[in-house]
């Protein structure tokens, strides 16, 4: 485990020491190469201009630019000129000895004047000779930390990226455990920074966890306590309509064994979304898809002919499947109820299992009156219904088929169907 501040810092230093040298040495060169250039000229001019007379004879000289050039004045004690030398600018005698600064020409000049017994000397160099080797300095300076700016780019960028890497691995590791998972997470490869803050999730997630728990096992013992005293309610309720009642009073009857029937399967509900819901798969069976929905079907017949509905199935090609077999047979045995129910009496509920190869897909098909499009975002919600009046339900079954598809990676979905009227629920397996 590295440390973000450590590695930035590091790697940035290193990148600076290396363009500090960089620039130390293209200062050098560039600023060498002028100012050997400004001094041999220099050497030459002393040289030829070192005493009075001319310097034709003087030999082949250096080239050299007119701005690195001395002018040289040298005059006896009669104010007669005896020697001249550099660019012909008419430079002022100076009234100040030692160095001054005169413009001539619209140019800057630093003059020396100098007299002694025999002769007054003045001697004038231009400004821009010494500018240009100050910006020859500049230059040798600045550039390699202006090219150095894109590389700590680069470097900045790549140090990030290595050290990202390690958090994006993780993100993904969270982003893809269950709910159930206990184990902690794993911090390699991130930073040392980023450690105290792995270490909060974790806690974050055993409370999580503990809290889910709880509520889990507090809805299932509800559930399963409601049962026991339901079952004796149903069948009191039962032995009371088998005696002799007058009309009114089996009527009463009825409907507190309807009452009682509903809350009994309310509670079995109840107890299957505790066990399910935000569970992980513990279970992974080789499921024969086709013969699951037939044994469904053959299971639900008995509904089916009290309400007068067709059943029928059509597979294409055998398909197998991953899965927990209970749970997945809960799940189309969910979607084949709610079809049968929600179906007008004399219609038709159809199964399809369609395989392409590339996917499969479970359609059931009903003729019942839909579902309203504004209500068709909330359907897997827990206790919410858009059947009608007359259609018994708790609006449990589709928010546990829904999280039983989403545990195992299924999508399931409801459509409705324009002629005629009805919904289409499909399941698409993952492959």
């Amino acid at each position: 485990m590295s440390s973000l501040r450590k590695t930035i810092i590091t790697r940035t230093t290193l990148l600076l020491a290396v363009v500090g040298l960089l620039a130390t040495a293209t200062s050098f060169g560039l600023v060498a190469y002028e100012m050997n250039k400004f001094l041999d000229a220099q050497l030459q001019e002393i040289a030829v201009n070192v005493g009075p007379g001319d310097r034709s004879d003087a030999g082949p000289l250096l080239e050299s630019e007119d701005e690195d050039q001395l002018v040289v004045r040298i005059w006896d004690r009669s104010g007669k000129l005896v020697h001249q030398a550099g660019p012909s600018i008419d430079i002022p005698w100076q009234q100040i000895s030692g160095l001054s600064d005169v413009t001539v020409a619209g140019q800057d000049w630093r003059v020396y004047r100098w007299s002694h017994a025999q002769h007054d000397i003045q001697i004038a160099q231009a400004w821009s000779a010494r500018h240009e080797i100050a910006l020859h300095a500049a230059t040798g300076a600045a550039l390699p930390l202006l090219l150095a700016i894109p590389l700590v780019w680069a470097v900045l960028g790549w140090s990030i990226n290595r050290t990202m890497a390690g958090l994006q691995r993780l993100s993904t590791e969270i982003g893809q455990r269950s709910v159930d998972a206990q184990e902690p997470l794993q911090p390699v490869g991130v930073p040392a920074e980023v450690a105290p803050l792995i270490v909060a999730i974790d806690k974050l997630v055993d409370r999580h966890h503990s809290a889910l728990e709880a509520q889990r096992r507090f809805v299932a013992d509800a559930a399963h306590e409601l049962r026991t005293p339901l079952a004796a309610l149903q069948i009191q309720a039962e032995n009371l309509i088998a005696a002799e009642l007058p009309g009114q009073t089996r009527e009463l009857a009825d409907e507190l064994r309807d009452g009682v029937r509903r809350a009994s399967h309310l509670a079995s509900q109840l107890l299957e979304m505790a066990r399910t819901e935000g569970a992980s798969v513990q279970k992974r069976d080789d499921i024969d898809l086709a013969a699951l929905a037939a044994s469904l079907l053959a299971d639900f017949y008995p509904l089916a002919e009290a309400r007068n509905i067709q059943l029928a199935m059509t597979a294409e090609t055998p398909r197998t499947i991953r899965g927990d077999r209970d749970a997945v047979g809960k799940l189309i045995g969910i979607l084949l109820d709610n079809a049968i129910r929600y179906s007008a009496s004399s219609g038709s509920v159809e199964l399809r299992i369609i395989d392409d190869i590339k996917t499969c897909v479970l359609e059931i098909i009903d003729e019942g009156p839909g579902i309203p499009e504004d209500a068709m975002p909330f359907i897997y919600d827990r206790f919410f219904r858009a059947a009608p009046q007359g259609v018994e339900g708790t609006g449990l079954g589709l928010a546990i088929a829904k999280s039983t598809a989403d545990r195992h990676g299924f999508r399931l979905t409801h459509q409705n169907r324009t002629s005629p009227t009805g919904i289409i629920a499909r399941i698409q397996f993952a492959d």
